[in-house]
């Protein structure tokens, strides 16, 4: 009784099989980008990618698909609402538009977004403030065997986007695909992605954001209020300095108000200033802003200068190893 139904389970398992060789044989040339080095802050900017189909089909069959980009960006450039993404071909030119969060990438369980950030990541940024934004086309293509090499078949996606208020120098994320393939991690021949070189955004608001370059100190998270839990840390192994190879370095602390009056100021080398041991060469301190300064409820910590020291306070590192204090904002957007 059950073998018509057996027999019907292997003939769809053979059309699954095949299917899969057929499509096997098509892909996406190498993606490249143009990104411009400089911004300025508030302004928009355009970012290119460049790709094209190479499709290897088992004739007479075709191949039909939507093209699908994704922009991995900074979260306060706010691209989700401003980011405006449209593509030129030889097939014909049209816009992008962002994939629903309720839409389920089929291979990952996740929405779009964050499929793409699980699978791609930040690249080469040291720290991760940024987030994938995935589009698709609202045309579809239909590809025919070996149909590049009798025309065009690249093209290029446009990106125009509003590169938001700071001052940072950051690298950016790029991606194209097929909507029939997913985002399947062994999948090489539909899913191209790249990081740009760094892109430096001047004339901003506060101190220069750098994502991309090693960092003595860094402060987590990236934003945050006077009134949060923020995490200051020290990593010995970036560049040598007078604290190297100490067992015992403190910071030296002062907090300034939005007039850049001195609000706070810690001097002191005990437990409160003391860093504690963390991954590899990495020193932190975790504080309390408002409580590690003592703040009255009606004052607020506009930003903060440190330095480390040693023991004594007379072995002084300051930003990139020079007698000038690391800086650190307080902003939330």
């Amino acid at each position: 009784m059950n073998r018509p139904f057996q027999r019907l389970k292997y003939v769809y398992l053979f059309i699954g099989v095949g299917m899969t060789i057929f499509l096997m044989h098509c892909g996406l040339t190498a993606l490249t980008v143009t990104v411009p080095a400089t911004a300025k802050a508030n302004e928009r900017a355009t970012f290119y990618m460049h790709s094209g189909a190479q499709p290897r089909i088992e004739e007479p069959n075709t191949y039909t698909t939507q093209l699908v980009a994704g922009i991995m960006v900074p979260k306060s450039w706010n691209a989700r609402q401003n980011a405006v993404l449209t593509y030129t071909s030889t097939k014909g030119n049209g816009t992008l538009r962002m994939i629903p969060d309720s839409e389920t990438e089929p291979v990952s369980g996740l929405n779009w977004h964050q499929a793409a950030k699980k699978m791609f990541g930040v690249g080469p940024n040291l720290i991760d403030d940024f987030e994938w934004i995935i589009y698709r086309s609202t045309q579809s293509f239909t590809f025919t065997n070996n149909e590049d090499e009798r025309a065009d078949l690249s093209f290029d996606v446009k990106v125009e986007c509003s590169v938001g208020s700071e001052n940072m120098l950051v690298s950016l994320g790029f991606y194209v695909g097929s909507s029939i393939e997913n985002l399947r991690p062994d999948d090489t021949d539909y899913k191209k992605f790249t990081f740009s070189n760094p892109i430096e955004i001047y004339e901003g608001e506060g101190d220069l954001l750098d994502f991309v370059n090693p960092q003595l100190s860094t402060v987590q998270p990236v934003k945050s209020f006077d009134n949060d839990i923020i995490t200051l840390s020290f990593d010995a192994g970036v560049i040598e300095t007078e604290l190297q190879n100490l067992d015992d370095v403190y910071i030296q602390i002062k907090a300034f108000d939005e007039s850049d009056q001195l609000v706070g100021e810690i001097n002191t080398r005990d437990i409160k200033s003391k860093l504690k041991p963390s991954a590899g060469k990495k020193i932190l301190l975790d504080i309390w802003p408002r409580g590690y300064f003592n703040m009255q409820p009606n004052a607020q910590i506009a930003r903060l200068e440190y330095f480390y020291t040693d023991g004594t306070g007379t072995k002084k590192v300051g930003y990139g190893n020079t007698d000038q204090p690391f800086k650190y904002t307080f902003r939330c957007q």
